[in-house]
């Protein structure tokens, strides 16, 4: 597959004529992720506040199905629970044209940049290998859980399109186009992995507390998650929708977490583990 050199190439598809422009693309991590998933979206009533959601992006690709006009090499760390958007990478000189394949990575590397978190929260994502690290606490009445999540998954988000603007960027004439790359937090919490119809719940993470060493101790941890098969689950919660290697709570908040990468808010990609 060819490269462009942002814009310098006369040959594919556009002519010189036609012009170049930019784009920018940010991430952003919502009201949902910033503030608080508040109860009245829970099925069983309670809350979630973050405290910190880091996640490594990377591979920022602007392409048709012949032709790429650019791509990210560098991956940068970004805590998407302080105030956003805020800026991934920009493309400059690109032809001015629909590039209706664009994709992007959530990845573990050693050698990121930072984005926007501190040094000790830079480090913490390089030294474990994690794509995706979150703290936060979830609230039901008088009772609060908290959690402390890191993973290490590798998923490339491919064909991204938004409803309202289609399949992936245009480029502008002599323009600037911008792409929000959005991280939907309360993916975590739905409980099927394929329906359009999940629902975020909580209780029965909350309720796997107690399966720890330590007994209850108000942090739900991920070997806790590990020990609750989910066949022992209400029937009709935590359906895999047929997705395969998912038997226990930890398999399937790690299976929800591949479905945390968007496009332009509401948008889609088709995310592909590696």
């Amino acid at each position: 597959m060819k490269k462009w050199l942002l814009g310098l190439s006369c040959l594919g598809l556009v002519a010189c004529s036609d012009g170049t422009g930019n784009v920018t693309f940010t991430t952003y991590g919502e009201d949902y992720i910033e503030k608080e998933i508040p109860a009245s979206a829970f099925a069983d009533g309670w809350s979630v506040r973050f405290s910190r959601f880091l996640v490594t992006l990377g591979e920022v690709k602007v392409a048709t199905e012949d032709e790429t006009a650019a791509q990210q090499d560098t991956s940068r760390v970004f805590d998407v629970h302080k105030p956003g958007p805020v800026v991934v990478t920009s493309f400059q000189n690109l032809p001015a044209q629909d590039w209706d394949r664009v994709s992007y990575a959530i990845v573990p590397a050693q050698d990121a940049e930072a984005g926007n978190p501190d040094a000790q929260d830079l480090e913490r994502m390089r030294s474990a290998g994690y794509s995706v690290y979150l703290e936060g606490s979830a609230t039901k009445g008088t009772v609060t859980k908290r959690f402390e999540w890191g993973f290490t998954t590798n998923t490339l988000y491919e064909d991204c399109e938004s409803e309202a603007q289609g399949a992936g960027v245009t480029i502008p004439k002599d323009g600037e186009a911008s792409v929000e790359l959005t991280i939907h937090g309360d993916h975590l919490f739905f409980d099927d992995l394929q329906s359009p119809d999940a629902k975020m719940r909580f209780d029965a993470l909350a309720a796997a507390d107690k399966l720890g060493i330590a007994g209850a101790d108000d942090l739900v941890t991920l070997e806790e998650l590990a020990a609750v098969d989910l066949t022992e689950l209400p029937q009709g919660q935590y359906g895999t929708g047929g997705v395969g290697g998912v038997r226990n709570l930890r398999d399937f908040v790690t299976a929800l977490v591949r479905t945390v990468g968007h496009f332009r808010g509401e948008g889609e990609c088709s995310p592909r583990s590696r």
